[in-house]
């Protein structure tokens, strides 16, 4: 099959998806011009990935999230977790507004999960604060972090780095993601660590010098 006909399977798919959301949240389905303006943002490659997923039962379509928009889980999260939202809701345009972050966040579960799916690793969705984890032997070797757009994971990283020689744990962190995710890297001591974003992928060693330090280093994750 190729990448075009998974985006027309895709798009059909998005369409009911949208259907159901505006039905939960009482908004007119919204105008062709809606899902070429959204489709614009979604890469090919990216509607092929979540297309893929959703075949292959990797992304589970669980009818209605929590927040009335249409929902899945992905294969592997437990059911306690919860389900997650392909939209949040847009009250002034009354409109879905597609959760990008989260569908490349489910592109890339998709990619580990085939991955690693024959390994003894077990790989997580939201796992505290960082989007992705894998998991071996109840050892954190790989954490994973989501951005939209290619300057966003840029920054993301810069970010992280300036926290790797100090670090205060007694510092909010509410609406700091990058505050967030070095906690995160401190706690749970990582291997790895890669930011994904549409047109950029990046990824790095993390060497812990002292207890509450750590050091990125540009890499490339083996395949372990």
């Amino acid at each position: 099959m190729h990448a075009h006909d998974d985006t027309q399977i895709f798009d059909r798919a998005f369409r009911v998806w949208v259907q159901k959301s505006c039905s939960e949240w009482n908004f007119e389905l919204p105008p062709e011009s809606y899902y070429s303006e959204v489709f614009a943002r979604l890469p090919v490659g990216l509607q092929t990935t979540l297309e893929f997923g959703y075949k292959q039962g990797l992304l589970l379509d669980v009818g209605k999230s929590n927040t009335g928009s249409a929902g899945f889980r992905p294969k592997g999260v437990p059911e306690s977790k919860g389900s997650y939202s392909w939209f949040e809701k847009d009250s002034q345009k009354k409109q879905p507004r597609p959760a990008r972050e989260c569908l490349i966040q489910a592109a890339e579960y998709v990619r580990l999960y085939e991955t690693f799916k024959d390994k003894d690793y077990v790989l997580t969705f939201e796992d505290d604060l960082m989007n992705i984890a894998l998991y071996r032997d109840n050892k954190l070797i790989v954490c994973c972090a989501i951005k939209e757009q290619l300057h966003q994971a840029k920054k993301l990283v810069e970010s992280i780095k300036e926290y790797g020689h100090s670090i205060d744990f007694t510092l909010d962190d509410r609406g700091h993601d990058a505050l967030r995710k070095a906690k995160y890297i401190i706690k749970y001591k990582p291997e790895y660590f890669y930011v994904v974003s549409i047109g950029g992928r990046f990824e790095y060693q993390i060497t812990h010098p002292g207890e509450k330090t750590f050091r990125l280093s540009e890499d490339i994750i083996p395949f372990i």
